[in-house]
């Protein structure tokens, strides 16, 4: 009996985008539910949708060593559109926006070192970094959905960076 597990990450893919589906449809609900309530997660719903949507359909996983490099494309255009959607619109950076901006980083990080280590260090041997590949991606973007869903500062990075300045910083890292 075989069990080809390529066709494992194609199917995750899948459920990563429906999670960034449901949670649009969560934040969408919320906003028009809860009075007074950020635009941000939104927002940061709807730019995770498209960019992670358009990557499935778009990408050409027969395009080789080099799909890594499109991925890390797509990351540095969903971490601008981000950061250019929240200077537009004037929404203010919640911890939601740090931590989609955080695992869209790790991603992109993880990208280039698996582009490096396979296209230019030409490496074909089976090592540890592949595994931290597999399951460092896979955890990322779930915990990305996560954020979406709950919007909340589970890390407790606001508390951590107001304890580091004296006086209020300018982000916003309250729910949100």
């Amino acid at each position: 009996m075989y069990f080809d597990l390529t066709s494992l990450g194609i199917h995750f893919d899948t459920i990563i985008i429906w999670g960034f589906l449901m949670a649009c449809l969560y934040n969408l609900f919320l906003k028009f539910a809860v009075e007074d309530r950020s635009s941000s997660p939104l927002v940061i719903s709807l730019i995770m949708l498209a960019s992670y949507g358009l990557s499935y359909e778009f990408v050409d996983l027969n395009a080789g060593m080099y799909v890594y490099l499109i991925w890390v494309k797509y990351d540095i255009i969903t971490i601008i559109a981000l950061l250019a959607s929240h200077k537009l619109l004037k929404l203010r950076y919640t911890s939601t926006l740090l931590y989609i901006l955080t695992g869209l980083t790790i991603n992109t990080l993880i990208f280039i070192g698996i582009h490096v280590d396979i296209v230019m260090f030409e490496n074909k041997d089976y090592w540890w970094f592949w595994s931290f590949y597999s399951i460092g991606i896979t955890v990322v973007d779930f915990f990305m959905v996560v954020t979406l869903i709950f919007g909340k500062d589970w890390l407790q990075v606001g508390k951590l960076f107001s304890k580091w300045t004296e006086k209020k910083p300018k982000t916003n890292f309250k729910n949100c």
